[in-house]
């Protein structure tokens, strides 16, 4: 059986805090870390990167050990293989975009082709020869994702990514982490407190609380557990296009479903994110409607919200949403599981 390629079992103690953390990732996936302020998400976070010598316990990240304390074993951060990118980028003024990449290398051999790949994964060519402060939030992000990749670590660490980033760039910066985290073969641990951004982006959700760990698992399946019933995410296969309409056709289990798009996208595989508040429920076929998507279900659960809502857990043929409407509504269409 293949070692994790990421074992980290941790302890630190403080006056005013503690953390008890364990991760193990058997694959390189994307594992978030999703929690409150406060909850110990960027502690554990700079654990891993050897940036807590007061921590104690064990990091192994595929055959190499990074800490040990049963065997008086801690590795400075310098010695151990981790790509760190914080959410202030902390890019270097005086230098222009491309030395900024190339800082990061420096210590390396980077084959030129190397240094290509990457600019172009995260979309840089046009951004080279200029200084950070010229550049949006989202390109300077970016930029620090680029750095610590050529670093080429074994580990890749996002400390809140995109919490400084406002909204428009962030819709900038998303789709290059996608395609990126897609291309990568290293374990990548993401700190959000952003629940649309650990839908999107990650595998593996780890969720802290008070540095404890509350509950771990595959992002979809626990979504609706840990989630705030204000979105819901889809595993969708790319099954077709409709240029003159504008539609990408998505299998999402065994439906099909039209969303708007502008083109076909590069990739075969994507994640569907759904309000719940853009689902209608009917007990009739629906027929004469410009609702595009009509999906056949069960209702698997009704639960009461505040401000006069209701819950509802809704069961497809290989797929399962969330669904919030009025009590009233639920009343009149007579709704039970």
């Amino acid at each position: 059986m293949a070692e994790p390629v990421l074992d980290a079992r941790l302890r630190l103690e403080r006056d005013d805090f503690g953390l008890e953390m364990a991760m193990q990732l058997d694959e390189p996936v994307v594992a978030a870390l999703h929690g409150p302020s406060g909850c110990g998400k960027t502690t554990f976070l700079r654990c891993l990167a050897g940036l807590e010598p007061a921590a104690t316990g064990a990091v192994r990240v595929g055959g190499d050990r990074w800490q040990d304390s049963a065997r008086g074993l801690w590795l400075p951060p310098h010695r151990r293989r981790v790509g760190l990118v914080f959410q202030d980028t902390r890019l270097f003024p005086h230098l222009n975009v491309k030395d900024n990449l190339l800082f990061g290398a420096r210590q390396r051999r980077l084959p030129a082709v190397r240094f290509d790949e990457t600019v172009a994964l995260l979309g840089l060519e046009k951004l080279l020869q200029r200084r950070p402060a010229t550049l949006s939030g989202g390109e300077r992000q970016r930029v620090a994702v680029a750095r610590a990749l050529l670093a080429e670590p074994a580990l890749l660490l996002l400390d809140e990514p995109l919490s400084a980033v406002d909204a428009a760039h962030k819709s900038e910066i998303l789709p290059y982490l996608e395609r990126l985290f897609r291309r990568i073969r290293i374990p990548v641990v993401l700190v959000s407190h952003d629940w649309q951004d650990v839908l999107r982006l990650s595998t593996q959700l780890y969720a802290i609380a008070a540095g404890r760990l509350t509950a771990h698992g595959p992002t979809l399946a626990l979504q609706f557990q840990l989630g705030d019933h204000r979105l819901n995410a889809l595993e969708a296969e790319v099954a077709g296009w409709e240029p003159d309409d504008q539609l990408l056709l998505l299998r999402v289990g065994n439906d099909l479903v039209r969303v708007p798009a502008r083109r076909r996208p590069g990739v075969r595989r994507l994640r569907l994110l759904v309000s719940p508040l853009e689902i209608a429920v009917s007990r009739e076929p629906v027929t004469a409607s410009s609702i595009l998507n009509v999906l056949p279900c069960r209702l698997g659960a009704l639960s009461n919200l505040a401000d006069g809502k209701v819950r509802l857990l809704l069961e497809g043929d290989g797929w399962r949403l969330e669904a919030v409407i009025t009590r009233a509504s639920a009343r009149r269409l007579e709704l039970a599981p």
